[in-house]
C-alpha cells in the first residue's frame, strides 16, 4: 500500500498558467497524476482549510478508488517550526499504527517553506520513514519528462541528520526529559509515553512497583527511572536476576548466612537485600523464584525484617523493591509459579508495552544503536528509508533487544556506508509462523463466526491490558476510540 504525505498550499488544486486563465494542476493534483497512492492525507492548517476541501473533492473526482483524509494542524502561524514539527510527529504516529504495511512518501511542494523544511527534517533523520517527492512547474521541465522528482538523503552531498532520541514533551516534568536523556530511555509512542510517565509518577512514593512485559522490552530501564526518580536516587541500586539463583543458596544469596551455617559457609556473607539497604533492589524475573523463597521474599518486602540463614534474630532493612516478570500474571498465579499474596504486595504495576505496539518507535531506536555503534567504532553507517520501512514491518519477538542485535550484526557485515533492506542480517530462527493458532477449515466451519469471536477476544484483552481505558486500548489495537466504544455499545 502507499501512502502519502503532504501539506496543501495556495497553489493547490490548480494554479495559474503563463497563459491568462489557463489553469495548471497544482503539486498535489500533479504528484498523484504520476504517481499511484492507496491513501492521501492532506494536511491543513486554518489559512488553507477551503483550498484543502476544494483538493479534496478534485482528488475525489479523479481517483476515486483512493482514499482521501484531511489532518488538521491548527497553527495561526504556518511559519512556527515547532509548532509544525509537533503537529507533523502526533499525525503520524496515527496514521502509522493504522498503515503499518504501508510504503510512506511525502510531497514537499505544497504549504510554506517551514513546512517543507520541517517535513525533509522528519524524513531525512528516519523519523518518519518516508521518500520525499517535489514537483515542479510544467513551463520548467522539457517535453517528455516528469514533473515529479524523488530526493535521495543516500547522496553525500546531503548532510546527515540524527533524531533526538528523547522528545521534551510540553505535559512532561523537565527532570523525567533529563532522567530519559541519562538512561537512554527512547520514544515517543502514546502508550510508552503513558508507561513512562506512571512509572515516573510512582517514583515519588516508596512502594514496591512490579514492570511487567515480553522479553527484551526494556524492564531494567524502568527500573533504573524509578530508582533515579525516587528519594533514593543517592543511594545504590542493586539488579539481580531471578532465574540466576541456585535453589539451595537461594536464601542465603537473598539474605545472608553467618559462618558455618551450611558446608562451604567459612565466613559471614551479606545478602542482595543487605546491599542494597538505604536503595532500591531490582529482581528481575521474578516468577522464576521458587514459591518457598516467595514466602520469605514477601516477609522482606512487607515488614522490612530478614533473616540471615544461621541466625536466630532479624535483621531491618530499608529496601525499595522494584520486579519484573514476563510472565501472563494470571497464568503464573494459577500455575503456582507466582504467590497470590506477594502479587498483591506489590500494588503498583507498570505494564511496559512490545516493540510491535509501538512501531513509529523503530526508526528512532535503530538510530541510536547505529550512532552508538558507529561512535564506538569509528564508522559511518546509516540506514536508507527503505531499510527503516522493512525493521518496521518485522515482528520483534524479542522486542528492543532483538532490534539491537540485527542494527549491529547489519552494520558490522555491511560493506557500504548506507545499509539497505538486503543488508539487514535478521535472526530467522526467532521468527513464528503467522498462522499459529489458527483452525483448519473443516465442513461446518464458519469464517464470519471466527473473526468475530476472535475480534471480541482481542478487545477485551486490550481493555484488561488497559484497566478499561478505551483511549489507550484502542491505541494499542490501532484503532480510534470511537470504534471501541461503538463495538462495546454493540455488545450490551
Amino acid at each position: 500500500m502507499k501512502v502519502l504525505l503532504t501539506f496543501t498550499g495556495f497553489h493547490d488544486p490548480f494554479s495559474e498558467g503563463l497563459i491568462s486563465a489557463e489553469r495548471e494542476a497544482g503539486p498535489v493534483l500533479t504528484v498523484t497524476s504520476e504517481r499511484n497512492f492507496d491513501s492521501v492525507f492532506l494536511f491543513t492548517t486554518p489559512s488553507t482549510s477551503d483550498i484543502t476541501l476544494e483538493t479534496q473533492k478534485q482528488l475525489a473526482i479523479r481517483l476515486p478508488a483512493c482514499k482521501v483524509e484531511i489532518c488538521d494542524v491548527p497553527l495561526k502561524d504556518p511559519t512556527n517550526y515547532l509548532g509544525i514539527l509537533k503537529h507533523l510527529r502526533t499525525h503520524f504516529r496515527a496514521i502509522n499504527k493504522s498503515y503499518r504495511e504501508a510504503d510512506f512518501f511525502i510531497c514537499v511542494s505544497s504549504g510554506t517553506p517551514h513546512m517543507h523544511a520541517s517535513w525533509l527534517m522528519l524524513a531525512a533523520s528516519g523519523e518518519i520513514p518516508a521518500r520525499i517527492l517535489q514537483t515542479r512547474a510544467r513551463r520548467f521541465v522539457r517535453e517528455g519528462e516528469s514533473q515529479v522528482t524523488e530526493i535521495d538523503f543516500t547522496n553525500p552531498q546531503f548532510p546527515q541528520i540524527k533524531p533526538f532520541g528523547v522528545l521534551p514533551d510540553t505535559n512532561t516534568d523537565s527532570d523525567l526529559d533529563a532522567i530519559r536523556g541519562e538512561l537512554n530511555l527512547v520514544g515517543d509512542d502514546d502508550v510508552f509515553l503513558t508507561e513512562v510517565r506512571k512509572a515516573y509518577i510512582l517514583a515519588s512514593y516508596d512502594s514496591p512497583v512490579l514492570l511487567l512485559g515480553e522479553t527484551g522490552v526494556g524492564k531494567e530501564l524502568f527500573a533504573r527511572l524509578i530508582h533515579r526518580a525516587s528519594k533514593r536516587a543517592s543511594r545504590p541500586m542493586v539488579t539481580t536476576n531471578c532465574a540466576a539463583f541456585t535453589e539451595s543458596l537461594i536464601a542465603s544469596q537473598l539474605f545472608g548466612h553467618r559462618k558455618g551455617a551450611f558446608t562451604g559457609a567459612d565466613r559471614d556473607q551479606r545478602g542482595i537485600f543487605e546491599e542494597a539497604d538505604g536503595g532500591t533492589l531490582f529482581l528481575d524475573e521474578l516468577g522464576e523464584m521458587p514459591p518457598q523463597c516467595q514466602a520469605k521474599l514477601l516477609r522482606a518486602v512487607q515488614h522490612g525484617r530478614i533473616q540471615r540463614l544461621g541466625e536466630s534474630t532479624d535483621r531491618p532493612v530499608n529496601v525499595r523493591v522494584i520486579a519484573a516478570t514476563n510472565l501472563d500474571i494470571k497464568k503464573a498465579i494459577q500455575d503456582k509459579a507466582l504467590r497470590q499474596d506477594l502479587y498483591y504486595r506489590f500494588q503498583s504495576t507498570v505494564q511496559i508495552p512490545s516493540l510491535r505496539n509501538r512501531r513509529s518507535d523503530i526508526p528512532k531506536l535503530a538510530h541510536r544503536f547505529m550512532e552508538e555503534w558507529n561512535r564506538g567504532h569509528q564508522r559511518q553507517r546509516r540506514f536508507s528509508q527503505e531499510a527503516i520501512l522493512a525493521l518496521m514491518r518485522r515482528p520483534w519477538p524479542g522486542n528492543i533487544r532483538e532490534l539491537e542485535g540485527v542494527v549491529i550484526r547489519s552494520a558490522q557485515l555491511c560493506a557500504e556506508k548506507v545499509i539497505g533492506p538486503e543488508h539487514l542480517l535478521f535472526d530467522d530462527a526467532l521468527e513464528t509462523s503467522t498462522d499459529d493458532g489458527l483452525p483448519d477449515p473443516e465442513e461446518g466451519f464458519d469464517l464470519n463466526s471466527f473473526l468475530s469471536r476472535a475480534r471480541e477476544t482481542v478487545i477485551d484483552r486490550a481493555l484488561r491490558k488497559c484497566d478499561g481505558n478505551q483511549s489507550r486500548a484502542a491505541a494499542l489495537l490501532g484503532l480510534t476510540p470511537q470504534a471501541v466504544s461503538q463495538f462495546l455499545r454493540g455488545r450490551k
